[in-house]
């Protein structure tokens, strides 16, 4: 199975404040088990996740994945200047967009609490979103998903780490006005306030609650969702004393 940006229906998702998202439907057809979001990683578009999409849909599930703003099918046109200027965060990600993927699949579900299979952010975002949205979520899924500080790192990872979070990410995003990672092989191109925002958090030992507990701890504490994580020994970033300090939080 390709990882293109045809497989699956489109269909769009609009956040509270009118933005909009592209999004993909799987299905099979058949009768429905129950409803499954994907929520991507950090600059990872959801093509990436559409064979694993068409794998659910294929036992039954009816599968969404999404694209944040500024991300895949949800960026605008143009490469770098798409993202230049762009004034979204993480927990823009997080309270409007993931949000509102997490309403569009429930409601098309008749209201059910639906599942989610978070990769790495997108099991933060499950964590950071608002109570009402987490009150959808009936379970969730972690994979390779861990406190984001970068001492606790893999060592592939953790030997980049100084060179993006002290360097090249904090002289380039500020003068390109996006953090453009996909030319550096640094996670992706991410908007300017995003990738301030998560950078400041990976050189906090506590991660994003350690370094604005005002803006997520009420959201992480207010998370009553089951969570089952995986994380996996030769992961190049995420170790599993990553994945302990978040489900600790």
């Amino acid at each position: 199975m390709s990882r293109d940006d045809t497989a699956g229906t489109p269909c769009t998702v609009i956040a509270s404040d009118g933005a909009t998202l592209q999004a993909r439907v799987f299905e099979s057809g058949s009768a429905v088990r129950s409803a499954v979001l994907v929520a991507g990683g950090l600059g990872i578009a959801q093509r990436f996740y559409a064979p694993f999409a068409t794998w659910l849909a294929a036992r039954g599930y009816c599968v969404m994945t999404f694209d944040l703003r500024g991300m895949g099918l949800s960026r605008a046109p143009g490469r770098g200047g798409a993202l230049r200027g762009l004034d979204v965060d993480m927990l823009t990600w997080a309270r409007q967009d993931f949000a509102a993927a997490v309403r569009a699949l429930s409601d098309r579900s008749g209201a059910e609490p639906i599942a989610l299979v978070g990769h790495s952010l997108g099991l933060h975002h499950a964590a950071m979103t608002d109570a009402a949205t987490q009150a959808r979520l009936r379970v969730a899924v972690s994979v390779a998903a861990g406190s984001g500080y970068w001492r606790d790192w893999a060592p592939p990872a953790r030997r980049l780490a100084p060179l993006m979070l002290h360097l090249a990410g904090p002289l380039l995003t500020p003068l390109l006005g996006y953090f453009p990672g996909r030319k550096l092989g640094m996670v992706g191109d991410l908007p300017g306030p995003a990738a301030r925002q998560w950078m400041q958090w990976c050189r906090h030992p506590e991660f994003a609650w350690g370094a604005q507990p005002d803006l997520v701890l009420d959201s992480l504490r207010s998370a009553r969702f089951p969570i089952r994580a995986f994380s996996f020994t030769d992961d190049d970033a995420m170790t599993e004393e990553c994945t302990r300090k978040l489900l600790a939080a």
